[in-house]
C-alpha cells in the first residue's frame, strides 16, 4: 500500500475545512447511527452484541481519523483544529439527531429518561467525547506524519482497529468487563490513546 507524501504546508484548517467538513462528519455520524439502530433490530444476544461492537469500532476508526484527513496535521495548532472539526461532528450529528431521529423513533432514548427527561446531561459529555477522539486521532497522525513526512492512514486506522478488538478481547475474555458493545466503545477510546505512543515508536524505526 502506497504512503502518500502530505509535508506541513499542506496542512489545512481554513473556515471552510473545519465547518465543511465537520457538517459532513456529522452526516457520516447520522447514518451510522442509523444503520446501526436498524440493524440492530431483528438481533438479539450474541450475535447482536457482535454486531454493533463492529459497528461502534469501525464507526469509532472513521470518527478519530476523518478530522486528520482533512486536516493533515503536524503541528500543535492544527490538532487543536482537527479537535474541533470532531466538535463540529458532534453538534452537527445532535441538531440532525434532535430534529429528524427522534420524531421517527428510531430507537430508544433511555438516557433521557435517566436524566428526568432531559438529554442535555449527556449530550455535552458527547461533544467532549467527539472531540478528544478526533484529538487523539489527529496526533497519532501527526506522530506518524513527523516521522516519515506522509502517512499511510488505512494502516494507520488498521492498527487502532487492531488494538481495540485485541483490548475488547483482553477486557471481556479476564472477567474486568462484561461483553457488551458499550466495551467496544471503550476499547476504541484505550485504542487511541496506545496508538499516540505507537505512531511515534514506529515512526522512528
Amino acid at each position: 500500500m502506497a504512503v502518500s507524501a502530505e509535508p506541513t504546508g499542506l496542512e489545512r484548517y481554513d473556515v471552510r475545512t473545519i465547518v465543511g467538513k465537520g457538517a459532513v462528519l456529522g452526516l457520516i455520524t447520522v447514518v451510522g447511527v442509523v444503520v446501526f439502530a436498524l440493524v440492530s433490530r431483528p438481533m438479539d444476544g450474541t450475535v447482536e452484541t457482535v454486531v454493533q461492537s463492529v459497528l461502534i469500532v469501525a464507526g469509532g476508526a472513521v470518527f478519530a481519523y476523518y478530522p486528520a484527513a482533512a486536516v493533515r496535521p503536524v503541528t500543535t495548532d492544527a490538532i487543536a483544529w482537527a479537535a474541533t472539526l470532531g466538535l463540529i461532528g458532534a453538534l452537527v450529528f445532535t441538531v440532525l439527531d434532535t430534529a429528524i431521529l427522534r420524531p421517527v423513533n428510531l430507537y430508544h432514548w433511555t438516557w433521557d429518561e435517566i436524566g428526568g427527561g432531559s438529554g442535555f446531561w449527556y449530550i455535552s459529555v458527547w461533544w467532549m467525547g467527539a472531540a478528544v477522539l478526533a484529538w487523539l486521532g489527529s496526533w497519532a497522525y501527526a506522530r506518524a506524519a513527523r516521522g516519515q513526512g506522509g502517512v499511510n492512514l488505512p494502516m494507520l486506522a488498521g492498527q487502532t482497529v487492531g488494538v481495540a478488538i485485541l483490548l475488547f478481547a483482553i477486557l471481556v475474555l479476564t472477567g474486568l468487563a462484561p461483553f457488551h458493545s458499550a466495551i467496544a466503545a471503550l476499547a476504541v477510546s484505550l485504542a487511541l490513546i496506545v496508538q499516540v505512543p505507537l505512531a511515534a515508536m514506529l515512526a522512528r524505526r
